[in-house]
């Protein structure tokens, strides 16, 4: 399904769509909210990827601070951990890169009036605002990211000092 929107998408540009028909045989709307339902199961893929591996690194991070005697150096279960939540945060980042194209495909679709529904024009509107850009999932995780970073750093610290 999503090969053969990719492949529409990249074909047929928004301006050329006809109100109608387009020539797979779906009408406007039909395509608009395929597109929107791929975008949905795309946005619980990237959720559910992101939860498991930050997860993962929160409970290496736990286990390795509860370990009285630990076999592995602390340090290297700590930017292990790390590192698994910066990968999680890279997946995120490009699972969210995905989305916003189809969200803009969306709005394409939306401002050329080849659809009747607007709702990714409504969401953008009520989620635009003057702190959009600051409090973005994207960068609170990038932000939580720095936190986390320099927790583990002050508790390296801490240890060697």
């Amino acid at each position: 399904m999503l090969t053969s929107f990719h492949l529409y998408a990249e074909v047929v540009p928004v301006s050329n769509l006809e109100r109608s028909t387009t020539s797979s045989g779906l009408s406007s709307e039909e395509l608009y909210l395929q597109i929107w339902e791929r975008e949905q199961k795309h946005t619980t893929t990237r959720w559910n990827v992101t939860t498991f591996f930050v997860s993962i690194s929160f409970a290496i991070f736990g286990f390795s601070l509860q370990t009285p005697n630990p076999t592995v150096p602390p340090i290297i279960s700590h930017a292990a951990a790390l590192a698994i939540y910066w990968f999680a945060f890279v997946l995120f980042w490009r699972f969210n890169m995905f989305t916003h194209c189809l969200r803009e495909y969306l709005r394409e679709m939306e401002t050329a009036k080849q659809v009747e529904i607007n709702v990714q024009t409504r969401v953008n509107q009520a989620m635009g605002g003057q702190y959009s850009k600051w409090l973005s999932t994207l960068s609170l995780m990038f932000y939580f990211g720095i936190l986390y970073s320099t927790a583990v750093g002050m508790l390296w610290w801490q240890r060697i000092g």
